[in-house]
């Protein structure tokens, strides 16, 4: 059986300090060099160029939770679903008066992905997110202003490296960490999907998997919606998992 295995990144993958474990380095790669086919859904941008640039990856990272791939291998963003331009600047009026702690623009233009504060950012590049950093006690009040607005999907989630704030992520409707992972799954063919997550952005991932785990880590909500819930962030939950999956597979095929 053709096996996908999908990791979320912040909260789930990463450690705290937002980095990956060496360990976690060398597991995945010896992972991926015995042939499974391992990617990552994550809402970061061009961030991960950085943070991944170790791992060898063979498939496409899906990433701004399902707008755009990259393509390790190419080195290129590829398949970008653009908010249209009438939709932003009806965002930017709606959001106006609400009380914000940093508010940032994604775009891409030029096959190159950057990343704007609201006051500064290119009006000639055509836009992929739009993310909110808050109050979480403004979490319905800004829930009930994004819901009145039609032709967007949003997610908002609590900040996995500090307490009481919460991000929020603007996309094009339609579009999520699901559509994106099923658009994959259905281009490479593979009949199973695995993944991981710890938030409530992960919880589409969910939608598409046959199987979907929460790190010990994560909030309960995903717990509650996971297959099961396997060790954290800080102790390879991850990359220790399909390990073993790996090797209960290899044990059943010599049977």
């Amino acid at each position: 059986m053709k096996i996908l295995y999908v990791s979320d990144l912040d909260g789930t993958l990463l450690n705290m300090n937002q980095e990956l474990n060496l360990s976690t380095v060398e597991k995945l790669n010896n992972l991926i060099e015995k042939g499974i086919n391992f990617t990552i859904s994550t809402g970061r941008g061009d961030s991960i160029r950085n943070i991944l640039k170790d791992v060898h990856f063979k498939l496409p990272v899906m990433i701004l939770n399902g707008t755009l791939n990259y393509d390790f291998d190419k080195k290129e963003y590829v398949n970008a679903k653009s908010i249209p331009n009438k939709k932003v600047s009806e965002l930017m009026q709606a959001l106006h008066n609400f009380k914000y702690k940093t508010f940032e623009v994604q775009t891409i233009i030029d096959s190159k992905v950057s990343r704007f504060s609201i006051e500064k950012w290119n009006k000639d590049a055509n836009v992929l997110a739009i993310n909110l950093l808050f109050d979480e006690e403004r979490k319905g009040e800004l829930a009930n202003i994004l819901s009145n607005i039609q032709g967007i999907n949003f997610f908002i989630h609590k900040k996995v490296y500090s307490k009481g704030e919460c991000f929020c992520d603007i996309i094009l409707e339609n579009v999520s960490k699901a559509s994106t992972l099923k658009e994959l799954k259905e281009q490479y063919g593979f009949e199973k999907v695995i993944s991981f997550g710890d938030s409530e952005n992960d919880l589409p991932l969910a939608e598409i998997s046959d199987e979907f785990y929460a790190v010990e880590n994560g909030a309960e909500i995903v717990k509650k919606n996971a297959t099961a819930v396997i060790d954290s962030c800080y102790n390879d939950g991850v990359v220790n998992f399909i390990s073993k999956d790996l090797s209960r597979i290899e044990k059943a095929t010599k049977l």
